[in-house]
């Protein structure tokens, strides 16, 4: 079928269907069809003008321009330079790569807190720490220890050490190791044991009570060697990376700063509980006014805030209650809190 001419000047106007459409392009694929659809579209076009200036009033606007001509440009118009300048110009290349180091060193600096959790002590302060496994840590005055937010347990069980802490690990189903990183040449991996780490900017210290420990540890150069520690084994490791292993240490003294002596002469509870704030990090709350004019006279020696409380509330008749970093003592008539 061969179109006719008024059936392309609907197809030029847009209008055609797609029958119509489909009946054009089969006849624009013979030979001898395109001169006449040419034809037909110039002549389309001239009927059909797609812009129609207004001549005189251009003509009369460019003559007022002649006559004076205008100093200023329109508000609207912006002015560009005489030479174009590249979208990339070295100034914008400058700073970009400025905003992307900022940007870049912001969210390394951020990123340590969102995914890490550091425990501190201060001066003449201990913490006693449960970790979610179900392990524990007693640290000493002046330490932290640095464990990750999300995923212990089951990513990994690997903290990070400075200061003094003991540790005693609960040993898993799935046996996965328990690493303490003590300097950056020295690494403590355990599956179930209770040993204690110093690590100091001059020296690392590892003493196992009992169970066993596998050291990671790397001297100069060389390349990282394991040694594995038998209970009673003290190894030093100085800032040169030089190891001194001493087996058959007396463990009866192992880690003696753990445990301190409280003396109390007639001391009031609320004091007592200042001194536990002050020296393990935790807050004490009596649920009765009463309770923080009770005395008591003695000494007790204590390892952690828990052993000193559950003391306390063995001496004194009284009930207490765990809540995250919170001790609550009560009396024994009130009813319990819960953990």
């Amino acid at each position: 079928m061969e179109p006719t001419r008024d059936l392309l000047f609907t197809y030029f106007a847009g209008q055609a269907t797609s029958v119509q459409q489909k009946v054009i392009g089969e006849w624009l694929a013979r030979p001898n069809s395109r001169e006449t659809y040419f034809q037909w579209l110039d002549e389309w076009e001239r009927s059909v003008p797609q812009y129609a200036p207004d001549v005189d009033r251009h003509l009369d606007r460019f003559r007022q321009r002649l006559d004076g001509p205008v100093d200023e440009y329109p508000r609207f118009v912006r002015q560009f330079p005489d030479e174009p300048r590249p979208f990339w110009h070295p100034g914008r290349w400058l700073v970009a790569a400025t905003i992307s180091v900022t940007l870049l060193a912001c969210g390394w600096l951020a990123k340590d807190p969102l995914v890490y959790k550091t425990i501190t002590t201060g001066p003449h302060q201990l913490r006693s720490l449960r970790l979610p496994d179900g392990s524990t840590v007693a640290l000493n005055s002046n330490s932290s220890l640095k464990m990750p937010r999300i995923g212990y347990g089951w990513l990994s069980r690997r903290v990070a050490l400075t200061g003094d802490a003991v540790f005693d690990v609960t040993h898993l189903s799935t046996n996965q190791p328990f690493v303490v990183q003590a300097t950056d040449g020295l690494a403590v991996e355990v599956l179930g044991t209770e040993f204690s780490v110093r690590s100091r900017a001059t020296q690392a210290e590892v003493v196992l009570k009992r169970g066993k420990v596998n050291l990671h540890y790397k001297t100069g150069n060389q390349t990282a060697q394991d040694l594995l520690m038998k209970p009673g084994d003290k190894v030093m490791v100085d800032g040169k990376g030089s190891l001194r292993l001493q087996d058959r240490l007396d463990t009866t003294r192992f880690a003696t700063w753990r445990y301190r002596l409280f003396r109390f002469n007639n001391t009031s509870l609320r004091e007592v509980a200042h001194q536990i704030q002050s020296v393990f990090g935790v807050s004490v709350q009596l649920t009765d006014p009463a309770l923080a004019r009770r005395t008591l006279t003695g000494t007790i020696r204590a390892g952690s805030s828990d052993e000193l409380a559950e003391a306390l509330a063995e001496l004194l008749n009284l009930r207490v209650s765990h809540r995250d970093q919170n001790l609550i003592f009560s009396t024994a008539t009130e009813t319990q809190l819960t953990q």
